[in-house]
């Protein structure tokens, strides 16, 4: 298989054939190596001698359940250390068909700007974002499988990799279009999540669920709120708890550890 090696600076693609060293791995252990050989660990994060690293597992593409998993990553703008995350979707799977064994994108974009990189057997191409900017992925989505036809496999970013957000992440479309996240900066290096805005439709939609479960309301509901709004949630939440729910107020007074548990510990 190959690696293949995308400039944006020069909008160009190289394909050299993997080294032996290499065979054996895949996903995290393939990225780390990647990063290990080729990026000076002082580097700036969000500067053109950071990589981002695309790397699928050594099972996808053998019709194996849950093995269909792609890692991504470089070095954080986070913690400044060696990071991967890895999602599902589909993307790992056509870069395999493709015989691609790692994705690599080097350098930094000459003028400003948003592009869409397009990947198929012929090589790669660079095509104009200009009219994603500023939607979610969701709606980026959607323009990009009508622009590009329904059997191809996305990966893209949000407002919070536009902004450049350390936190932000990437997003991987699956069979059904939906989108499955690999989290945080921590892996992301110009690409993102869906930003704070997305972080707080994820927080209400726990909470609205937390409220329709019959006497129950999970802890873990009120540590997601963000902000302001999100402390006056958290105190509505509590005031709940103690009016009406009297056996959570019991659990309140247990260690800890025995408030991770849903039922009597």
């Amino acid at each position: 298989m190959l690696i293949w090696r995308v400039n944006v600076a020069s909008q160009t693609l190289r394909r050299e054939q993997a080294p032996e060293t290499y065979e054996r791995l895949g996903g995290r252990s393939l990225l780390a190596q990647i990063l290990v050989d080729e990026v000076d660990a002082t580097c700036d994060p969000l500067g053109p001698a950071n990589k981002l690293i695309f790397a699928p597992g050594l099972l996808v593409g053998h019709m194996l359940s849950s093995c269909d998993r792609i890692s991504a990553g470089g070095k954080s703008p986070l913690t400044g250390g060696v990071k991967e995350s890895n999602a599902g979707g589909r993307t790992g799977l056509q870069l395999t068909h493709l015989g691609i064994k790692t994705l690599i994108l080097e350098g930094e974009p000459a003028a400003p700007g948003l592009w869409v990189l397009r990947i198929a057997a012929a090589g790669a191409q660079f095509e104009p974002a200009g009219d994603l900017a500023g939607l979610g992925v969701y709606e980026a989505g959607r323009r990009l499988y009508e622009r590009c036809g329904s059997k191809v496999a996305v990966a893209l970013i949000g407002p919070g990799g536009e902004m450049r957000l350390s936190a932000a992440g990437i997003q991987n479309a699956d069979k059904e279009r939906a989108f499955a996240h690999q989290r945080a900066g921590r892996a992301g290096r110009r690409d993102g999540g869906q930003g704070p805005e997305g972080h707080r439709d994820r927080c209400e939609r726990r909470r609205e669920a937390a409220h329709r479960r019959p006497g129950s309301v999970p802890r873990r509901a009120e540590s997601l709120q963000p902000g302001a709004h999100g402390r006056a949630a958290n105190q509505e939440l509590r005031g709940v708890r103690h009016r009406g729910h009297g056996r959570h107020v019991q659990r309140l007074r247990r260690p800890p550890h025995a408030q991770l548990f849903r039922g009597p510990v």
